[in-house]
């Protein structure tokens, strides 16, 4: 809970009305960045499905077919086209997957802190307690 330095039964709506605030804008900035990461995935699987079906169209339109020079020139420029398209997105991926670690990692140590410190104050409540009783 935050502290005030105001009457708080004066300003309730006020405080309430900051809390709702606070706690709007944190809703909507874990759902925009939800959103975003799953945007980021959809398109990277778009990206991987273009890639195969490039491959898939090269080499299945050339079977059918007589092949001669031009044909395997043309299924061999299909195929460097989807390696080029899947070298991308799997760069992208790498590039995605790196910011993730990074903020899972600076989520853990935030998660650490907090647990630690808040365990500090319950055990520093308990000896207080106890010492109180003691006396």
């Amino acid at each position: 809970m935050m502290e005030y330095f105001i009457d708080q039964e004066k300003y309730f709506y006020l405080i309430l009305l900051h809390s709702y605030a606070i706690i709007c804008i944190g809703i909507v900035a874990i759902l925009a960045t939800g959103t975003m990461f799953l945007t980021y995935l959809q398109y990277i699987c778009g990206i991987f499905k273009i890639a195969s079906y490039r491959i898939e169209h090269a080499i299945n339109i050339n079977i059918q077919q007589n092949i001669t020079q031009k044909t395997k020139i043309l299924m061999s420029e299909g195929i460097i086209c989807a390696v080029d398209i899947h070298r991308q997105a799997m760069k992208l991926t790498k590039h995605l997957m790196s910011i993730v670690e990074v903020m899972m990692f600076c989520l853990t140590v935030f998660g650490v802190i907090c647990l630690t410190l808040n365990l500090f104050q319950v055990s520093f409540l308990f000896h207080i307690v106890i010492y109180e009783n003691v006396c």
